[in-house]
């Protein structure tokens, strides 16, 4: 028997994390940064957000860890503007044999190293280095094993444990928890760029089924279908002498860190 786990996208959430770029006062007008300096575990008071360039425009960024295999781990702060299915399914129908919650090369893995990762400036994608990340491995799929196996990507998603969500029978431990959702879990909510909280994709899939994921969303962990659209919220990882500058051009009265690109280079 086949079924579907629906889940709803709630409406707007204050913003999580308020967009500083450092302390004013004790920062040095064009003084050049390195990105580790950024990083919510070497510098939690401040800063920890960086500004990327993506289809011409400044996104924000959380810098979350400076030791991410060795790079320092950015993950998007929006969600991308539009839902998508983990794996499109035009059927909405499952068979067990299609894993169609296996992480590699799915629909969403696609995406992100391809579409995703080139609208993104030529100088950040030339700095984005790649990760080796845990999945769970496809024989796990089904049968609610706990074997996990490593890929190489450079665009990713985060799992249900480095999101500090708890780890359940139906669930395989994928990487550690990062200290920015262990020291307020509450911080794994995000909303959509006009503000609607909205329930967002891990790469995390539920091993009693071979096609449902885990989800991250306003009340907590759900899970959804594999061919059903939910939110998308990237990571990626940049090495730690990544050069940042400030940029009072980006935010309307503010000064905030920017990826340091080829225009910034005097």
């Amino acid at each position: 028997m086949f079924y579907q786990k629906l889940f709803i996208c709630i409406l707007p959430l204050i913003w999580i994390v308020g967009i500083s770029g450092c302390n004013i006062a004790e920062c040095s007008e064009g003084k050049t940064y390195t990105l580790r300096e950024l990083a919510y575990d070497v510098n939690s008071k401040q800063g920890y957000i960086v500004y990327i360039d993506e289809n011409g425009f400044y996104t924000p960024y959380l810098v979350l860890s400076s030791d991410y295999n060795g790079n320092v781990l950015l993950l998007r702060d929006k969600l991308l503007e539009k839902t998508m299915p983990f794996n499109e399914n035009e059927s909405h129908m499952w068979a067990s044999y299609e894993y169609g919650g296996y992480y590699e090369n799915s629909s969403i893995d696609t995406y992100l190293n391809a579409d995703f990762f080139d609208s993104m400036g030529q100088y950040v994608q030339d700095a984005i280095v790649s990760s080796e990340i845990v999945i769970t491995d496809k024989a796990s799929l089904g049968v609610t094993g706990n074997s996990t196996t490593t890929i190489s990507r450079k665009v990713f998603l985060l799992s249900l444990v480095e999101l500090n969500a708890a780890k359940t029978d139906a669930s395989v431990s994928e990487g550690k928890v990062l200290k920015y959702f262990a020291d307020d879990y509450n911080r794994r909510r995000a909303t959509l760029p006009n503000g609607d909280e909205c329930a967002y994709w891990t790469r995390t899939p539920e091993t009693w089924e071979t096609y449902t994921i885990f989800t991250i969303g306003k009340n907590g962990v759900g899970s959804g279908s594999a061919d059903i659209n939910s939110g998308v919220r990237p990571a990626f990882c940049l090495k730690e002498t990544t050069s940042i500058v400030q940029r009072t051009d980006i935010v309307e009265g503010q000064t905030v860190y920017a990826i340091k690109t080829s225009y910034d280079i005097k």
